[in-house]
């Protein structure tokens, strides 16, 4: 069996680069094709010798501006010339254009949602904000971002009927895909790679500090946790990078400290003194806070969407109702009480991380595509 892999961009090796990599340790001979490659930045993982194809057009224009949204315009081209005729199996991991791929009728194609493109459906307009452009250059920008935002939605619409078989990353995704495109998925929540992460001394309430670990964009809310940690000014770090972190590090006071970017040793190392991991706005699954919880650290959170369905409540989370400073000081001034007391068992709140595991997401993966392929 001929099997190629999709994945719309290789120019970080983050969470979604996991997947691709678990998918390739099931089809260790499969042929990996990408829209942009960053070779200084996931080499390491993803050798450019890997690579069999990748679309002059997108690339081109990412050496030129090294942003990937200046390839937004021709992502769609991009991908449909993709020659994949040759294939048996074909898997595309997509948050953005890799579902779009062309495919003979004989060929399964499946499909593994990080999400629907969110810049298209739910968070458009926050996702214009992000792009932090001078003022000048706002309107013709939104001008020309709605008519491109209308052509992709129905060529993303149209898009998703070229595939066999949808899988989710989370029930979230779930219903999205529902919603958008009409469809019903399979779900597998992604790999937690919670052999990298172990449980440190001391005690929850002999550590130092709190953390977040997320992209610094607007509809990460980060600034919602900020403005609480002035108030609370307890110690607080901040790791990964983003758009808005110049103008969050102009509204925190001294007790916040912004780390960077941060490797997977590094945040580890975080870890060891942390007391609490904190993420103050909602997630599709949240992979972050399962890899705080491998190590045994708690998790504070806005209670909808993802940490709903893994996480349990009183064990392994405490939470906030409203996305409000207000609400997340008084919810997390009871934590503070909490961790005082001892509450949180460190083996309970690993051994929950634990179901999450890679070895679970590959287990499940090989299920499904064997559900499939023999069916």
């Amino acid at each position: 069996m001929k099997v190629a892999v999709v994945h719309e961009m290789l120019i970080k090796l983050g969470w979604a680069e996991n997947v691709v990599s678990d998918i390739l340790e099931i089809f260790p001979d499969a042929d990996l094709f990408t829209l942009i490659y960053d070779e200084n930045k996931v080499d390491l993982v993803f050798p450019k010798y890997r690579i069999k194809y990748i679309p002059k057009i997108t690339q081109r224009i990412y050496n030129l501006f090294k942003n990937q949204r200046f390839c937004l315009p021709y992502m769609a081209r991009a991908v449909e010339s993709i020659d994949l005729s040759e294939y048996d199996l074909v898997i595309a991991s997509s948050s953005w254009f890799a579902h779009g791929c062309i495919t003979k009728p004989e060929t399964c194609f499946v499909v593994y949602y990080h999400s629907p493109a969110r810049y298209l459906w739910d968070y458009t307009f926050e996702n214009r904000k992000d792009l932090n452009y001078k003022s000048w250059l706002k309107k013709p920008l939104n001008i020309f971002l709605s008519i491109l935002f209308n052509k992709l939605r129905i060529w993303d619409y149209l898009a998703w009927q070229r595939h066999d078989v949808a899988i989710a990353a989370s029930k979230q995704v779930q219903a999205r895909i529902s919603k958008y495109y009409r469809r019903w998925s399979e779900l597998i929540y992604p790999p937690v790679y919670t052999e990298e992460f172990t449980i440190w001394e001391p005690k929850l309430k002999d550590r130092q500090y709190y953390v977040i670990a997320s992209a610094l964009t607007e509809f990460k809310k980060i600034d919602l946790a900020v403005k609480a940690f002035n108030e609370l000014w307890l110690p607080l770090i901040i790791m990964w990078d983003g758009a808005q972190r110049q103008y969050l590090e102009s509204i925190a006071k001294p007790n916040i400290k912004f780390a960077g970017y941060c490797n997977r040793e590094q945040i580890n190392e975080c870890y060891q003194n942390a007391r609490w991991f904190i993420l103050a706005w909602r997630e599709d699954f949240g992979i972050a806070p399962i890899e705080a919880m491998a190590s045994g650290v708690p998790v504070f959170w806005l209670r909808e969407w993802g940490l709903n369905e893994t996480s349990i409540d009183w064990v392994t989370w405490e939470f906030f109702d409203k996305d409000d400073v207000s609400d997340f000081v008084k919810k997390f001034r009871r934590f503070h009480d909490n961790i005082e007391d001892d509450k949180y068992d460190r083996i309970k709140i690993r051994d929950h991380a634990l179901n999450f595991s890679k070895e679970i997401f590959v287990e499940n993966m090989q299920n499904v595509l064997n559900k499939y392929l023999c069916g």
